[in-house]
């Protein structure tokens, strides 16, 4: 059975975390300064579509001088937006339901005639209907 559900596809983008904080009126320690930074960033990608994902730190092999290498760590983010669509919204038809004719009768149930007009106990009705349900042979 082949898989009918399209798969939402994304696009990623890997850009380093700010290095510094930046300079701003009324932002004086440095991790306002950095917060600040992050935020700038986070607004400018937010404004191309772009979702934040998660932050990571990974190590790659940078060369040293002319011979030489070292591992050196980045702080990188990770953001995504979407390239297709989400599932199509399926619209269903709105089916209105036609009401239903009321129900008229013509003549009282069969098990509710000849006590019509009377008043009667509860038991005594659940007596009466039981014997007119018992067989006939049964209660002679």
């Amino acid at each position: 059975m082949a898989d009918v559900t399209p798969h939402q596809s994304f696009e990623y983008r890997v850009v380093p975390a700010p290095r510094k904080g930046e300079k701003a009126r009324g932002v004086r320690s440095g991790e306002a300064r950095f917060a600040l930074a992050m935020s700038r960033l986070f607004n400018r990608m937010g404004e191309q579509g772009w979702e934040y994902v998660r932050a990571d730190t990974l190590p790659a092999e940078e060369r040293v001088g002319l011979t030489g290498s070292e591992v050196r760590y980045h702080a990188l983010l990770v953001f995504r937006r979407s390239l297709a669509p989400a599932v199509p919204q399926v619209v269903q038809p709105v089916i209105e339901a036609k009401p239903k004719p009321p129900l008229l009768l013509n003549a009282p149930l069969p098990e509710w005639q000849g006590f019509e007009e009377q008043e009667m106990q509860e038991a005594e009705v659940i007596d009466i209907l039981a014997a007119r349900a018992r067989p006939k042979h049964a209660a002679e």
